[in-house]
């Protein structure tokens, strides 16, 4: 497009980007506090950096960090502005990278900062079990077309339990096993399939969101593309701790892991399939550091383009990656996909939960109707879409 619309921005009053770093990066650096086995080292750097987003400017980006030149150059445009007067995504980001480095965590001094929070969201996979099972005869019964759609909502809505956005994930708590409950804005599953099926025996390729019950949804659809003529599944993993909740190659294996020792049937089967497709090379695990780097992804590394190019799909999980995916700019509801993300080089099912003041695709008449239905239906959880972007050339 010649004129892209201006990025979402921390200083637009009301926004819930400003909500964000006034009120939940707060919140996030407390509950980093409270949950640390030795506040009292990491009080004082986490107590800096909790002034300087209050009060201060947005300091450079610290020595030791993992990309480290493509931080600075997102920052300095910034420079001497404060944290309520940048775009979202790169103040978002930018927060995790710093509350890191505050930690001592890229030196090896404090693990994972969200590991207890992570562990009780895996625990909540406990109530999702028998639905989990539900899901899988419900499967047997149904068309590969719709048994394919019903996994794939259930992914999407596994969304919504996301430790960045308490609030989303407090008001979907109570409802764990609805998650595949219809509420979709826009449905493009069937042609999602469909670019499966024509590349053959290919290779699917998540870009996964959050760890815990989301997770476990993703990986029951993984499983049921393996046994369906799907010849690989990749799962590309946060390589360092991201918004809370994101997925890490260790939070994928500890999900496993607890799939096998659930003493759940259906569960403990699932689990080893999943052992067994690793150990097969058929499920993959991979990390890259740019998938918490500051970059959108009209800025992927050729390394990373590369290993996406040839997917028979990329299945894009969550509201983050979508963001990502539109450069966090504000696009009239109404503008193609296909013309926005006209860059990326393979077939593309956007799974995403509406957690942020964006979007795109929309059928017309589309935005107005939801407001009326919730004023705050781009922040609320109640919406989603699975919008699927053919290849460039796909028609």
């Amino acid at each position: 497009m010649h004129c892209k619309p201006p990025p979402l921005m921390t200083s637009e009053l009301g926004s819930f980007a400003r909500h964000t770093i006034e009120h939940r990066k707060p919140a996030i650096i407390a509950d980093v506090l409270a949950d640390s086995d030795s506040p009292e080292l990491i009080q004082e750097p986490l107590g800096e950096l909790l002034a300087e987003i209050r009060e201060g400017q947005v300091a450079v980006p610290p020595e030791g960090i993992p990309l480290r030149p493509e931080w600075l150059r997102a920052w300095a445009p910034w420079e001497g502005h404060t944290w309520l007067q940048l775009p979202w995504y790169f103040a978002e980001a930018y927060f995790y990278v710093r509350l890191l480095a505050a930690v001592g965590y890229f030196e090896g001094v404090h693990p994972d900062p969200f590991a207890k929070r992570k562990a009780a969201l895996l625990r909540q996979c406990d109530v999702l079990l028998p639905s989990l099972a539900r899901a899988e005869e419900a499967c047997q019964g149904l068309p590969q077309e719709e048994a394919f759609a019903l996994l794939a909502r259930r992914s999407l809505w596994g969304n919504r339990l996301d430790l960045s956005n308490l609030a989303v994930a407090r008001r979907h708590q109570d409802e764990p096993s609805h998650l595949d409950e219809t509420g979709l804005v826009v449905d493009e599953l069937a042609a999602a399939l469909a670019a499966v099926r024509t590349a053959g025996e290919g290779r699917v390729t998540f870009l996964c969101d959050n760890c815990g019950p989301e997770l476990l949804a993703d990986l029951h659809l993984a499983v049921w593309l393996l046994r369906h003529g799907v010849e690989t599944v990749v799962l590309e993993l946060k390589s360092q701790p991201f918004f809370v909740s994101d997925a890490m190659l260790a939070d994928a294996l500890a999900l496993i892991s607890y799939l096998q020792a659930s003493g759940n049937d259906f569960a403990a089967s699932l689990g080893q399939e999943l052992k067994l497709a690793l150990e097969q090379g058929r499920l993959v695990l991979l990390e890259h550091p740019f998938w918490t780097g500051p970059g959108h992804y009209t800025e992927l590394p050729p390394d990373l383009r590369a290993r996406l190019a040839d997917c028979a799909l990329v299945i894009s999980k969550g509201d983050v990656n979508y963001r990502r995916f539109l450069e966090d700019r504000r696009w009239p509801y109404e503008t193609p996909l296909a013309q926005i993300i006209s860059y990326f080089p393979a077939p593309l099912l956007l799974l995403r939960t509406f957690k942020g003041e964006l979007a795109a695709g929309l059928p017309a008449g589309a935005a107005q109707s939801l407001a009326t239905l919730d004023p705050n239906w781009l922040i609320s959880g109640r919406f989603g879409v699975a919008q699927f972007v053919p290849a460039p050339g796909g028609g």
